[in-house]
This record gives C-alpha cells, sequence and structure tokens, in this order.
C-alpha cells in the first residue's frame, strides 16, 4: 500500500494582506538594490534574504525601495511611525513557498500612508 504524502508547504503570503506574493524578481534602478524583491497591491515592498544570514542589508533595502531609493528618506522613517515591518521566515526560493526545510527569509516593510490607500 502506498503512502500518503503530506504537502506542508503553503504559498508565500503578504504579512499585511495576507495576499499571495508574486516571486521576488531582481529589482532595478538604485546602486543600493542586491537582493531580489517586489511589490504587493496593499502598498507593502519585499526583500528576499536567501541566507537568512543578510539580515541587516536586506531590511535597508526594503526601506531604501519605500523611500524610493532616497538614502537619507529612508534613514528618517521611524517603525512604527512611519513604516511597520514584517517578516515571512522559511521561504523556498526554489518552489515559491513556505516549507518547514527552507531557511529564507522575505523582509516586508510598509509605509503607514500607504496603509490607507489598499
Amino acid at each position: 500500500m502506498s503512502k500518503l504524502i503530506h504537502d506542508r508547504t503553503q504559498p508565500a503570503r503578504c504579512p499585511f494582506c495576507s495576499t499571495e506574493i508574486v516571486r521576488p524578481v531582481e529589482i532595478e534602478g538604485g546602486q543600493w538594490y542586491e537582493f531580489a524583491g517586489g511589490y504587493c497591491r496593499c502598498g507593502a515592498v519585499f526583500a528576499l534574504d536567501p541566507t537568512a544570514r543578510n539580515g541587516g542589508a536586506v531590511f535597508l533595502q526594503t526601506l531604501l525601495m519605500v523611500a524610493d531609493g532616497d538614502m537619507d528618506r529612508a534613514m528618517g522613517l521611524g517603525e512604527g511611525v512611519d513604516y511597520d515591518c514584517g517578516y515571512v521566515k522559511k521561504y523556498n526560493v526554489a518552489t515559491h513557498h513556505l516549507d518547514p526545510n527552507a531557511f529564507a527569509t522575505l523582509y516586508f516593510v510598509r509605509r503607514r500612508d500607504a496603509a490607507g490607500e489598499a
């Protein structure tokens, strides 16, 4: 008798609106953008840390993405005042799903003024 295989993966979703996100892609338009990322329809931006070891650099990139590449503006933003952040752990880059055996992390930032537009 064959064993039933239970798929324990789940689609990758935005932590703010729970919408399935698009697969991270190379971000164009800024000298600071070295990690793949994307945009959610709720106004959140995200970037991928494929190794789960580059959190600071990936988080900085998400701030730069919401600040349209302006480093001074990005550094002037305050968490809980200007933006909220979220994380999606256990992201599998190959399958674009959450997987208990994966270790990549997606970093999300959504400006507070964008939350009202969604």
